[in-house]
């Protein structure tokens, strides 16, 4: 069936007509070519004849500005050939230079081997020798030296380099040759996680300084509101913008879609549509909102219809590339999924894409509307409105979403505790001296200050030169060994718990996911497969779970409770105070329900259970007239989810990446409410 039949058969239902209160068109675009001059060097101009390649105005852009020696950032739409754009300046680089190598940097493993299968076809069909490599947790311990010794492009993820910088003295024939770093899915680092990232880049930078590369960086990202700022906060480097996106767009039908009126769970209502599509003969990707909806989308579709499946974090690598695997051949007709596929994971030619619940930027929007269409066929999207305030806003106001510009990415580098953190760090790579400052910025020497108050750091005898005593910071190494270990990027870097089947390693969670998701008496979805809970042993890292069946699952009763550690800033307003600053954030599971769809069935009260802290930051309003109003906890906890809702439209983060709580009494005595950065400020252990 066709996509314009599937809108007219939504239009025409009996119980979802009322649903469609807006059908978007956007017109198919030719492409714009463009010549490079000077000409590519012959074996790759040669591959691209072949392939009947001509380069999109954006692809020869990127090139001629990579050859006058500029950083570059590359922001157009998804399925525009970012990956080509960025790797013909390398290859050109390779082949003029037998020494050259490049790095490739990218959040997720699963986007490294898909660069890396396409990689490796360039070197065959090219003939430039360059063994590309991916090194990361998953590379053999036999295959490392190798990579290590002959490999010309590597590559890894920022969790990986991080832990690796340390050994750099392994690398030094690589980082000596280092003339291009590529990061992609650039817009993926912000928020705390991209203050680490950021960092980690910056530590990057200074060890290769220390072999004297100082190489290009080409940034590739989705749509964001002044990329060039963006670049220099990931890297302290300047930046030139390349937007002007030559690639060709198919038609693209969006509908807009209100689950109110349709008058059932929205959940349910997502997995149908998702059913409808493969149905209907479309391949078709639904995105939900956590983890658990994804399984239990796929789940519910595949009730329905064969052939569906989830994909999420936390599966394991073989899991991840099996499934991608078969997406890309068809087998898998339909699939469920967080935002971990917005990424530019080559799933295969989709044609229909389920939003569930707005996704929390236009960013995002656009990068997994951009997930469909790619082989040029018409393609459907359909963006699903949840009962929420911002949700609704948006409904009413679609402009907001097809015509405005894309949020700024916010990346805090005065975060004392992460700069101190990666400073550390830093120490234990290479002696700490005072021309760091350019690294880490103005906060460099207090950081280092506090660091050797603090017995983190040490003066380095064997750096430090007597002539030298009228520097601030001389020579300083770190006081420990394997410092980057114990700093943790972000929450989704902790692998602490082992969910096991029959003694078969299933997945690994961290400990507040598995916490939330895997207590005692939980029903885990595995792979759409329902698993109970049989042990959980934090003290040993393990979950035990057996096989179970029926519709049932289980939802977490978590209790969260706030701590305000320092107050960095404050501004009153009438009849309200404004906070910033760090506090810890205390969960527990008390209890959890169990349910079908929608319908709770069960209530059971968790004892024992360990908590989870965060250290964090945050904002909070004190009232300093308590409303008059009925239902005082009820309106502070509306207006607490009303603030998460609209935050990713002023800063651009995941509406997930973000926590709250709200309190009738604070500490002072007045009604709060908090919210808070639901990623670690800094994890040293």
């Amino acid at each position: 069936m066709s996509v314009q039949k599937i809108v007219s058969a939504l239009r025409a239902h009996p119980e979802y007509s009322r649903a469609v209160v807006g059908v978007l068109e956007t017109p198919a675009r030719d492409a714009a070519y463009r010549n490079p001059f000077p000409p590519l060097p012959e074996p790759i101009r040669s591959y691209l004849e072949r392939e009947s390649i001509e380069l999109y105005t954006h692809q020869a852009e990127v090139l001629e500005r990579a050859r006058k020696k500029q950083n570059v950032v590359l922001t157009t739409a998804t399925a525009s050939g970012k990956s080509l754009a960025f790797t013909l300046p390398v290859l050109e680089q390779l082949y003029q230079n037998p020494g050259a190598t490049a790095l490739y940097l990218y959040p997720m493993k699963a986007l490294a081997y898909d660069q890396l299968s396409f990689l490796r076809k360039l070197e065959r069909e090219t003939g430039i020798a360059y063994n590309p490599a991916v090194y990361d947790g998953d590379t053999p311990q036999l295959h490392r030296k190798q990579i290590r010794q002959e490999s010309r492009i590597v590559l890894t993820n920022p969790h990986a380099l991080h832990r690796y910088l340390s050994w750099h003295k392994l690398w030094q024939r690589f980082f000596r040759g280092l003339q291009y770093v590529i990061i992609d899915e650039g817009h993926w680092y912000r928020g705390l996680y991209g203050s680490h990232v950021a960092f980690v880049f910056r530590r990057l930078l200074r060890v290769l300084e220390h072999y004297g590369a100082t190489p290009q960086i080409i940034l590739a990202s989705a749509t964001m509101a002044d990329p060039a700022k963006h670049g220099r906060n990931l890297t302290g480097k300047d930046f030139s913008v390349v937007d002007g996106d030559g690639s060709a767009r198919s038609k693209k039908i969006y509908v807009l879609w209100d689950a109110v009126a349709a008058g059932k769970s929205e959940h349910l209502q997502a997995a149908e549509l998702f059913a409808a599509c493969v149905g209907s003969g479309l391949q078709a990707i639904c995105f939900a909102p956590s983890r658990k909806l994804a399984v239990l989308t796929a789940r519910w579709a595949g009730q329905k219809v064969a052939g569906v499946a989830s994909y999420r974090a936390g599966y394991l690598p073989e899991e991840r590339r099996e499934l991608e695997s078969r997406l890309r051949s068809g087998e898998i007709r339909g699939v469920a999924c967080t935002n971990a596929l917005e990424l530019g994971v080559n799933i295969g030619e989709l044609d229909a894409a389920i939003i569930s619940g707005w996704p929390g930027t236009v960013a995002s929007f656009r990068q997994q509307a951009g997930r469909v269409g790619r082989s040029g066929q018409e393609s459907l999207v359909v963006q699903i409105f949840f009962s929420n305030p911002l949700d609704g806003y948006l409904l009413r106001n679609p402009e907001l979403i097809f015509r405005a510009s894309s949020e700024q990415a916010v990346v805090a580098l005065d975060h004392f505790e992460i700069l101190k953190a990666h400073i550390r760090c830093a120490a234990e790579e290479l002696p700490l001296t005072a021309g760091d400052e350019k690294y880490f910025g103005p906060r460099y020497k207090d950081a280092v200050r506090t660091l050797i108050k603090e017995k983190s750091i040490v003066l380095d005898s064997q750096g430090w030169q007597p002539g030298r005593e009228t520097c601030v910071i001389k020579r300083y190494v770190s006081a420990g060994k394997n410092v980057a270990s114990r700093v943790s990027l972000s929450a989704f870097d902790e692998g602490a718990m082992r969910l096991l089947h029959d003694g078969r390693l299933l997945e690994t969670l961290s400990l507040s996911r598995a916490c939330r998701d895997a207590h005692p008496g939980a029903v885990y979805l595995h792979r759409g497969e329902p698993y109970e809970v049989r042990e959980f042993d934090p003290g040993r890292g393990i979950v035990t779970v057996e096989r179970s069946s029926g519709e049932l699952y289980t939802q977490a009763q978590v209790h969260t409770a706030i701590y305000p550690r320092q107050t960095l800033q404050t501004r009153e307003f009438p009849g309200v105070v404004l906070n910033v600053g760090r506090v810890v954030v205390s969960q527990k599971t008390r209890g959890y329900l169990v349910k079908k769809y929608d319908e709770v069935i069960g209530r059971h009260i968790l004892e024992g259970m360990p908590s989870v802290n965060l250290d964090t930051v945050a904002a909070w309003l004190q009232l300093q007239r308590i409303p008059l109003i009925a239902d005082l906890e009820g309106g502070l906890h509306a207006a607490e989810h009303t603030l998460i809702a609209v935050a990713p439209l002023v800063a651009m983060c995941d509406r997930w990446d973000i926590g709250g709580v709200s309190l009738p009494r604070d500490r002072d005595g007045m009604p709060a409410i908090y919210v808070y950065d639901d990623f670690p400020g800094h994890q040293l252990r």
